[in-house]
């Protein structure tokens, strides 16, 4: 290395050539093949005879989303009771990765096999990791022994089924008597309030079908007096006719007739209302006519008053009639609306009634075929594992091999360094 001036009284130090960079490796070859051959050696040896192997046995489950689109039910207040009675807790692969290392399953696990570890040992030997975007959780165990960690594994596995398989057995149970003791009892009670209800109202004298059957008979009985209103006015108007024509006949009528008669010397013995006058008999009679005409004039005078007062015996009835009626239909309105009241809650009970037996009977089913338990299934045991994982013997030696390059290059320039400095 050459050190020359800057121009400003300080100097610097050259950088080494190729050659010299060369030279010194081929000057230093053995010492540095030597450090490079030592530190793989080394290393060798201690991942062979000083780190215990690490095995790593997997199992892998398949976990059944089940959520309430599993138990879809209707939209009325209790049917939404009903549906987050019957929901099962959602499982999802990233909730089941967070709870293989519940403190509970750890604890089974560790009690069962009777390991000499504590919870926090067990949960460092655990690694527990989705596959992809899939339904499936692989479950990894690390151990020194190979056996151990298999076994391990597969009750982990086994005890993370039962856990959940008890939360979802639990959460059914506990909904199944709260539907049947609670909510079933209660709405059978109040459908049974309800229909009793409905039939007193039924019986009573303003119901539906009574005051349904006073409204036709109040609307044919108006109908029948309009008619006969009708009848009596085309009636009342010939009678008037009748009468005026009467009247003018008799006007034209004379009451009397008189006669004239010759005596021709016949008297007769009785001669009263006879007059003589210039040899001839003056008779005057009641005219039989006029007479008939007084009587039709009476008649129908006496008919077309009782046909009047008919008349308005008729509207006066009409009239009392459309004033009930509006009152009647408003009564009846709302009668009807206390009737459909009734029917509709007797309606809505019956349906909460039926929909509680079938979801109970679908628990029933469920528990039957173990539903809560068939979420979680097992796709692969873990098996005993035939190589170590840890340590990578070649990895090692090969990472020793390379530190020991370096570091015995970097001493060598050192050295180096050190003697041309000192020289």
């Amino acid at each position: 290395m050459n050190k020359e001036n800057n121009g400003y009284g300080c100097e610097y130090i050259d950088e080494i050539d190729l050659r010299d960079i060369l030279l010194t490796f081929w000057k230093w070859k053995y010492t540095i093949i030597s450090v490079t051959i030592i530190c793989m050696f080394i290393s060798g040896i201690i991942s062979l005879y000083f780190i215990k192997p690490v095995y790593e046995a997997n199992t892998i489950v398949a976990v059944a989303q089940i959520n309430k689109s599993q138990m879809e039910v209707a939209e009325s207040n209790m049917e939404d009771m009903v549906e987050q009675l019957t929901e099962l807790p959602y499982m999802s692969v990233e909730s089941c990765v967070q709870q293989v290392k519940a403190a509970s399953i750890l604890q089974k696990v560790i009690d069962k096999m009777e390991l000499p570890y504590t919870r926090r040992q067990l949960s460092g030997m655990i690694v527990a990791q989705q596959l992809g975007d899939t339904s499936l959780m692989k479950i990894t165990v690390s151990n020194s022994d190979p056996k151990l960690a298999a076994e391990i594994a597969n009750n982990l596995r086994n005890e993370f089924v039962l856990y959940i398989s008890q939360i979802n057995t639990d959460k059914m149970k506990n909904s199944l008597e709260t539907m049947e003791n609670k909510l079933l009892k209660s709405e059978e009670d109040e459908l049974e309030a309800a229909n009793e209800k409905l039939k007193e109202y039924k019986l009573s004298a303003r119901s539906q079908n009574f005051l349904t059957t006073q409204l036709m008979q109040k609307n044919t009985d108006l109908a029948t007096l309009q008619s006969n209103l009708v009848l009596l006015e085309i009636q009342a108007s010939g009678l008037a006719e009748g009468v005026e024509q009467l009247q003018e006949n008799l006007v034209d009528t004379s009451i009397t007739i008189v006669t004239h008669e010759t005596a021709d010397g016949i008297l007769p013995v009785d001669m009263n209302g006879l007059e003589i006058k210039d040899g001839s008999i003056v008779r005057e009679n009641i005219n039989e006519s006029y007479i008939n005409l007084c009587d039709l004039l009476n008649d129908k005078s006496a008919r077309l008053a009782a046909t009047e007062a008919g008349i308005n015996t008729t509207k006066t009835n009409i009239a009392r009639l459309e004033k009930e009626i509006p009152t009647l239909e408003a009564r009846l309105t709302e009668n009807q609306i206390e009737e459909t009241k009734l029917q509709n809650e007797v309606i809505r009970r019956e349906h909460n009634v039926d929909l509680l037996t079938a979801k109970i009977a679908e628990l029933k089913i469920a528990g039957n075929i173990n539903l809560a338990k068939n979420s979680i299934t097992t796709t692969s045991t873990a098996l005993v594992p035939q190589k170590p994982v840890k340590p990578n013997k070649t990895l090692n030696i090969t990472i020793a091999g390379v530190i020991g390059l370096m570091m015995s290059t970097l001493a060598v320039f050192l050295i180096e360094y050190m003697q041309k400095t000192n020289s």
